[in-house]
């Protein structure tokens, strides 16, 4: 045991330690305090297990998992620290009080491994960081370079420490293990055995010493928060105990416009983000999986996720020092308001533009790649999506392809422009009921919402007369809207006009609760995330479903009985993104695929969640590909790499910009892009 000095010295050093820690807290709450407030504290019970699943088979560990080499660096860390925390718990109650808690000879085995691990993990991190030098791990300034070192540094001794603490004390005190538990504590027994042949009181001595290095590396941590430029370690945990819970993807925030309070729709400062928001700029990592997976970024274009919440984080920082300020009232210490710049300070350095650079916001496709790959559920795409309605809601300044598909979507409620009322001149010679024009509304089981791209584009016409064949062959009992559907309103929403957005979904979900409508089937994946997830948030709850989920569903009821092709084909599968990342369907797609003859697939290399956009999504469909190369060539040039002789998709963007691929590449004669849905009729035409 300690003595009454050691006792005091440790006290002392717990309570430095506490402060320091508690400090740190203060300063990232300090920090995010200033964003808008956002519920995150409902269902706890439900919050708090998905925090304690961090260490099990959960999603965090899944995605650090897919990378082999990132798994054998932060796996070791992770259950490194479970074990090996409740051993120094241990090492100190024993040294302090004398107290033994954990008896079993197995306990020390248990932290002996896990404080291996612990020690593997770090040193495996260094040798990533500093001798493969990966690129995505760059985190840009040597002030947290040098912090990242120290770190390392840090809980390295922490580990060496406590192996040299018991081996020193085996070799002073050989009964201090009796036999049985002296073979469960093989690392100590090591240290021991290569320095058997010192003097006893000089190991005593050492086991001392290392014991209070032990100690102060250990509350170095604890307290480092306060001073770190990286409150990860805080602030992930955090994050996900206060992630959205309702679905795997947080849908955008509705704006209420007749709040007459409101300043801004759009987010131009700190203060307009939610505190949520601001959390995530902490929680970050900055391990890059998010950067080497967007396809703006691998394409040249100026936009990286990770810089997006650094550079969010940075500016919060200048406005926000974070030390607080405490006072005591009534004999309670309080932490005072944040002293912190002035708004007017703020308001000279707009975000976008100054703090970030406009061509970022207008990059991204929305995919969800970053949000898909980052293990500690970080939001990248919202907040661009957010900064989007700062530049079309606030200020009017917007490219100028955005501002003609407005105005299409306004005046003819389609991107192209085209005549309202030629929505439904594709079925002509078809069996296709109207809405409209039915007695009995009722007596349809589905809503076919056919969408812009269904009912204008000329080659994404031939994907809904496709759809109408099967489902006729299959007996299902649908109908249209006709000129009564609206867009649904997606491109104007990732654009940032949300004003719009409403005003189109509005008109929609009014005409489908007119005629009663229940079920919806979609071929786009944009139209069906929105249908599904976003109406929701007017009032609008359906039951939406995919045609490749309907086709597969109708193929293992053995309404529709698909055959063989004309001829054998070798094809490769492209995964949308709004039908995968966003709503998780990876499978209906692949069995439908499986289902027809002679039909045999080869998987690209980044397919299923890590599919790659084809460029199209967030409204990019409507704006010019200016920087660096096109994302659909990139995604043409992987298709490509499989030797296919056709690419088989499941929406109406991503067919199209599959097929300008396949003529950049000169690729065109050779192979073709269908819809899964055209494939099906084909072989059931033969």
């Amino acid at each position: 045991m300690l003595s009454t000095t050691g006792i005091i010295i440790f006290v002392l050093l717990l309570a430095i330690a506490g402060y320091f820690s508690t400090m740190g807290a203060a300063k990232l709450y300090n920090r995010v305090r200033i964003g808008r407030p956002i519920e995150r504290t409902d269902r706890l019970g439900e919050r708090v297990l998905g925090f304690a699943r961090f260490f099990g088979p959960n999603d965090c560990q899944r995605k650090i998992a897919r990378e082999p080499g990132a798994a054998l660096m932060h796996l070791p860390i992770i259950f490194g620290v479970a074990l090996f925390v409740l051993g120094a718990v241990h090492l100190v109650l024993e040294k302090v009080i004398g107290l033994v808690i954990f008896g079993s000879p197995y306990f020390y085995l248990l932290t002996e491994i896990g404080a291996l691990l612990l020690l593997f993990g770090i040193l495996f991190s260094g040798v990533r960081r500093y001798i493969q030098k990966i690129p995505r791990l760059d985190v840009g300034t040597w002030e947290q370079e040098k912090f990242i070192v120290f770190l390392i540094t840090d809980m390295s001794v922490i580990c060496i420490a406590y192996f040299l603490t018991y081996g020193f004390r085996l070799i002073g005190s050989p009964d201090y293990f009796d036999q049985w538990r002296l073979a469960l504590a093989p690392f100590s027994q090591l240290v021991a055995a290569i320095f058997s042949g010192m003097d006893p009181a000089t190991a005593l001595k050492l086991s001392n010493i290392f014991w209070w290095v032990h100690i102060v590396a250990a509350f170095i941590i604890l307290g480092i928060p306060r001073y770190s430029p990286l409150l990860h370690p805080m602030a992930a945990p955090l994050n996900i105990i206060f992630r959205y819970l309702d679905n795997k993807i947080e849908p955008l925030e509705k704006i209420d416009f007749e709040d007459e309070e409101r300043e801004a729709f759009g987010v131009n400062k700190l203060a307009d983000f939610t505190w949520k928001d601001l959390l995530d700029c902490y929680a970050c990592a900055e391990c890059g999986r998010c950067q080497d997976n967007c396809p703006a970024y691998l394409t040249g274009k100026p936009l990286s996720p990770k810089k997006l919440l650094a550079e969010i984080k940075e500016h919060l920082e200048e406005i926000v020092p974070g030390e607080p300020r405490i006072k005591v009232v009534d004999g309670h210490v309080e932490f005072g308001e944040q002293e912190h710049k002035s708004e007017d300070a703020e308001d000279a350095k707009k975000l976008v533009g100054e703090v970030i650079d406009e061509h970022v916001i207008w990059a991204c496709t929305t995919c969800r790649a970053c949000r898909e790959q980052c293990p500690n559920m970080n939001e990248h795409a919202n907040k661009i999506m957010m900064l989007r309605r700062a530049y079309v809601l606030d200020e009017s300044d917007f490219p100028a392809e955005a501002q003609l598909t407005f105005t299409n979507m306004e005046r003819n409620s389609n991107p192209w422009g085209i005549g309202w009322a030629d929505r439904a001149n594709w079925t002509e010679g078809l069996d296709v009921k109207i809405m409209g024009e039915l007695d009995d509304p009722s007596e349809v089981e589905y809503l076919f919402y056919v969408g812009c791209a269904g009912s204008f584009d000329d080659r994404i016409k031939k994907v809904s007369i496709a759809l109408v064949k099967l489902l006729n062959e299959a007996g299902v009992k649908f109908a249209i809207l006709g000129t009564e559907e609206k867009c649904c309103g997606d491109s104007a929403r990732r654009l940032g006009n949300e004003y719009l957005f409403q005003s189109l979904a509005e008109e929609n979900i009014e005409t489908f609760k007119g005629y009663g409508v229940k079920k919806i089937i979609t071929t786009c994946p944009h139209g069906y995330t929105t249908l599904k997830t976003d109406y929701k948030q007017l009032g609008g709850d359906f039951e939406v479903i995919h045609h490749t989920q309907l086709i597969n569903q109708l193929i293992k009821e053995g309404k529709i009985k698909p055959g063989a092709l004309a001829e054998k084909l070798k094809a490769t599968y492209h995964d949308s993104c709004y039908l995968g990342r966003y709503n998780e369907e990876y499978d209906a797609p692949r069995s439908v695929i499986a289902a027809i003859k002679d039909v045999s697939l080869t998987e690209m290399e980044k397919s299923k969640q890590k599919g790659f956009c084809c460029g199209a999504g967030g409204g990019r469909m409507w704006l010019e590909e200016d920087i660096g190369k096109r994302i659909n060539v990139e995604r043409t040039e992987q298709a490509l790499a499989t030797n296919p002789q056709a690419i088989i998709c499941n929406c109406p963007f991503c067919l199209t910009m599959l097929e300008d691929g396949l003529k950049d590449k000169e690729a065109s004669d050779d192979v073709k892009v269908y819809d899964l849905a055209e494939l099906v009729a084909k072989s059931i035409a033969k």
